[in-house]
């Protein structure tokens, strides 16, 4: 025989425990996502320009379409960090690229040149 609930709250906890839990909220309801994937593909294209890549070659570097990194420079689509700093020799760029938009970071290039006598 089932319990009698009397409690209100209680009834509408039964109710839920269906097996189902509620869906967590996310935490980036106010963030502009469009200004964030625009300013992230901006990285992007910079690390392409960087390496002296063309589009097509940087797409293939990523083993990527073209048309889907295209849509990520442009931020059309969510820029998958990731991929880029899986390819070693774009992670140096991607992390200064990424460093230009911080201003609390300042980069300094430095050449030192060594003179033998």
């Amino acid at each position: 025989m089932a319990p009698i609930v009397t409690h209100p709250d209680r009834a509408a906890l039964l109710q839920r425990m269906d097996g189902r839990a509620p869906m967590a909220k996310a935490g980036l309801q106010n963030v502009d996502t469009a200004h964030l994937y625009t300013v992230l593909g901006g990285c992007f294209d910079e690390v392409r320009r960087v390496s002296g890549l063309t589009l097509e070659e940087f797409a293939v570097a990523l083993k990527r379409d073209t048309s889907q990194v295209h849509r990520m420079i442009t931020g059309a689509v969510r820029p998958q960090i990731e991929l880029v700093f899986a390819v070693d020799r774009f992670r140096a760029a991607l992390i200064i690229a990424l460093a230009r938009l911080t201003p609390e970071i300042a980069i300094t290039t430095q050449l030192t040149v060594r003179r033998t006598a």
